[in-house]
């Protein structure tokens, strides 16, 4: 049926016309911005999970900035210690050569003035950024001085949203050279920290040398059982346990775990029982298991030591020690005189010996001295603690029923039994006055114990004042100079010689030191480089991330604008032909 007043056919041409121009809107969106999430209303969870990682890739890209910055404050701070290296070796040589005799010292010290001159330009010069770490000024009126400068070298997301940095830290303190502060350098407050004997991976349960090297094995019965205890004010104590069922759940393989996953079992466990931001258990840079505070000052102490294992596992030692446990021992009754040689020909010795399984008196006489094999006295008339020993052990073995021996120990008598543990006994009477025993005097074994091992103990400092200013300018005890303010144009004699000699070891400690910080600033300038390479990449693969969620397949999305171009053209004709029904029905009318 035909009606006048509604055209179904023109209102399905014009909802099939609409319904094309929306896609075709959103698909040529798509193309022209590139991506198909532009907008929350668009995919509200991919959109949200893009926003958030463009957030962490801005963050990530302000910590690339700082790790450059870092990297050129290290740099320059190693090239002004390279070069204050070849001036000490310098100094070092001028002071060799003012031991010459008959060497004018005014003249080497000019020299050696020009050579102090100029490494002081060079630590006044070592800046970068505003940052000078070889000439400072650490008094407290100071408030742009760091001790510690703290480089931001990472930045992460927890499972809760919130964001933790983590630095490199270069200890100032250590690397400065010059410092003007006359008052002495502030120490910062310290944490309680506790430290492995020995690296992690080497050993015993690591397995160095083999085919497994560095990887512990936690499938069977090895067990690590550790008690660390808190101190921060309150005192809190918590048992740390890594076996086979504390790993199973934070381990792909427990016959290969490696020393990073022990101590983020570690920590995991920490965290459990201290709360978060208590202890953070790490690696150090020898590889040694490291427990640290995060509170610093003297209120602050950790103790750590190893305990038993609870299920009877096989404990294994990872730089702390391990309990040894020790087995039942005999009941040992000690003389409490030492022995003096007895006569065996003025009188015998009639001895009581007492123990679980009998009650023996035995008489020791010069027969028995003349049928013992060796004798080590001078004959019946002097025995001595060995001989009456191996007399009293030969006449309760004659008995063919004493549990017990005698022994000859740090010069007194002494006597066992071979029962043990804490139900062994033994005890003495009759003549013992002249062994060194009393009448009745009695001991009892001991029961076997699991063993104790020696606890770690470690307290945190508070700040403090220190007189030690920069490398070249603490004045040395032994010669009443800095390396700054040397002067030898007035030593002369032997006790200028002295002084010098004295000079030249300051010198080569300076050097050593001097060494050590550029070791260090290198290893530094390694980890920052190794870290900015770190987040270059990840932040492209965080672009890659927000691509994968958010982006557009611009092919796939023309080929359908092409197609919706087309349906559109169609859905126009088809309206327009909707139309012209009605027309045709008026022509009815004419």
């Amino acid at each position: 049926m035909t009606s006048l007043i509604t055209n179904n056919s023109a209102m399905t041409a014009l909802v099939t016309l609409k319904s094309i121009s929306r896609e075709l809107d959103n698909v040529s969106n798509r193309v022209s911005t590139g991506q198909r999430v532009a907008a929350a209303s668009d995919n509200a969870a991919y959109w949200s999970i893009a926003t958030t990682v463009r957030t962490d890739n801005a963050s990530l890209g302000a910590v690339k900035d700082a790790l450059g910055l870092g990297s050129s404050a290290v740099d320059t701070a190693y090239n002004g210690l390279s070069s204050v290296i070849t001036d000490l070796q310098n100094i070092r040589a001028k002071l060799q050569s003012a031991m010459t005799p008959g060497v004018d010292r005014a003249k080497i010290q000019t020299e050696i003035s020009a050579i102090q001159s100029k490494m002081k330009a060079i630590a006044d010069s070592s800046n970068s950024s505003g940052q000078n770490w070889l000439s400072v000024d650490s008094s407290a009126t100071n408030t742009n001085y760091q001790a510690i400068q703290k480089i931001v070298a990472g930045f992460s997301r927890g499972t809760k949203g919130d964001i933790a940095f983590s630095t490199v830290d270069v200890d100032v303190n250590s690397i400065k050279l010059y410092d003007t502060n006359i008052n002495g350098a502030t120490a910062v407050a310290t944490s309680a920290r506790i430290v492995g004997s020995t690296a992690l991976a080497s050993t015993a349960a690591f397995r160095p040398g083999t085919a497994n090297a560095g990887k512990a094995d936690f499938s069977g019965t090895n067990e690590v059982s550790l008690s660390l205890t808190l101190v921060d004010g309150a005192t809190s104590t918590a048992n740390i346990v890594i076996n086979k069922v504390t790993m199973q759940s934070a381990v792909n393989d427990l016959t290969k775990v490696t020393t990073d996953d022990l101590v983020a079992v570690i920590n995991n466990q920490i965290a459990d029982s201290f709360g978060a931001g208590k202890i953070v258990a790490s690696l150090d840079s020898a590889g040694r298991v490291t427990f640290q505070s995060v509170g610093v000052g003297p209120g602050i102490s950790l103790a750590l030591a190893s305990t038993s294992s609870l299920n009877g596992n096989t404990l294994v030692d990872v730089g702390f020690g391990v309990p040894i446990p020790t087995p039942p021992g005999p009941a040992r009754l000690s003389a409490l005189s030492q022995y003096s040689d007895v006569n065996l020909l003025a009188s015998g010795i009639f001895v009581g010996v007492h123990d679980n399984f009998s009650d023996v008196y035995i008489s020791i006489t010069p027969y028995d001295y003349y049928n013992l094999s060796p004798q080590t006295s001078v004959g019946p008339s002097a025995i001595n603690g060995n001989d009456m020993a191996a007399l009293i052990t030969k006449g309760l073995a004659s008995t063919g029923i004493s549990h017990s021996s005698a022994s000859f120990i740090g010069g007194k008598i002494v006597i066992s039994t071979f029962e043990v543990g804490s139900s062994a006994s033994v005890w003495v009477d009759a003549d013992v006055s002249q062994l060194g025993f009393i009448a009745g005097q009695s001991a009892n074994g001991t029961a076997a114990t699991a063993g104790t091992a020696i606890p770690h103990v470690s307290s945190g400092t508070a700040s403090a004042i220190s007189l030690r200013k920069g490398i070249l300018d603490t004045i040395d005890g032994a010669t009443s100079m800095s390396i700054a303010t040397i002067d030898i144009s007035q030593l002369s004699g032997i006790a200028g010689d002295k002084v010098m000699a004295n000079l030249i070891s300051q010198i080569d400690k300076a050097i050593s030191s001097v060494t050590d910080i550029g070791t260090k600033l290198g290893a530094n300038k390694t980890q920052i480089e190794g870290q900015k390479n770190f987040v270059a990449t990840l932040i492209k693969v965080n672009d890659r991330a927000i691509g994968v969620l958010v982006d557009a397949d611009i092919e796939e999305e023309s080929t359908k604008l092409k197609a919706l171009q087309t349906q559109q053209q169609l859905a126009m004709q088809a309206l327009s032909i909707a139309n012209s029904s009605s027309q045709n029905l008026l022509s009815l009318f004419r």
